[in-house]
């Protein structure tokens, strides 16, 4: 751990460095604007499928739910995490390259449409199919409420980042790739610290309790081999499911 913190300070160095000699070398515009960092987070559309089986439900990826040990995925929820930039800069070419300002930088946090699957083995009007979607409602406001939650902690990174970074010298006018790979380069932490944070949310429901609870609503999930009925006792509906098999 020690080489890798010696190796960060080394790196902040540099970009000090790196910033301090481009201030020197680059002559502010007189138009400059003051600095603009604005992040807003998508409304996306809510797309629901119900054409993946239950065998087919647990190879969706990007997902921040989990079943607890021994239990079946019976829906799946797809989080909302692409990060997007625009920038507007303005630039002043130099002996050794170009000067770079940022003036604008508007981040879209989310995706446009974020998937949500029912296992398709249970029919639309089905009490089971209702719980699972709501189940898997509640991690869609999970999910974006965690965005909402960190929209501010990102921008608040973005504009130290930027102030910190800007103006730069590159060897000619960057693309919007290059702007994004020089600007993010050190908000893997934060990104990181979301997805965390969201992973928590998501845990809070995807519990034995629970599913448990859960499954207690309705009297019909077996399917396949997947014993998930509720147990009668003494002749009664009993409230305990019985174990499931590991759909995972």
């Amino acid at each position: 751990m020690r080489w890798r913190c010696t190796l960060m300070v080394l790196a902040a160095i540099v970009l000090v460095v790196a910033a301090s000699a481009a201030r020197a070398q680059c002559p502010t515009p007189s138009n400059l604007p003051r600095l603009q960092v604005q992040v807003q987070t998508v409304e996306p559309r809510i797309a629901y499928h119900h054409d993946v089986d239950l065998f087919g439900l647990p190879k969706i990826g990007n997902t921040s739910e989990r079943p607890p040990p021994g239990m079946i995925r019976l829906g799946v929820t797809r989080i909302s995490d692409s990060f997007r930039a625009a920038y507007e800069t303005y630039s002043v070419p130099r002996a050794n390259g170009v000067c770079i300002w940022l003036g604008k930088v508007l981040v879209l946090l989310g995706n446009e449409v974020m998937d949500v699957y029912v296992a398709a083995e249970y029919p639309s009007d089905s009490c089971e199919y209702k719980v699972i979607l709501a189940h898997e409602n509640t991690h869609v406001r999970f999910n974006l409420e965690t965005l909402r939650d960190w929209a501010p902690t990102i921008q608040a990174a973005l504009v130290e980042a930027a102030r910190r970074k800007f103006p730069a010298i590159f060897p000619a006018k960057p693309s919007q790739d290059e702007l994004n790979r020089y600007l993010l380069a050190n908000m893997t932490e934060v990104f990181d610290l979301m997805n965390q944070d969201m992973a928590r949310r998501n845990a809070t429901i995807d519990t034995p309790e629970n599913y448990a609870r859960e499954n207690a609503k309705c009297d019909h999930w077996s399917r396949h081999n997947f014993h998930l009925d509720r147990r009668p006792t003494s002749g009664q509906p009993g409230a305990a499911p019985a174990p499931p098999s590991n759909g995972e």
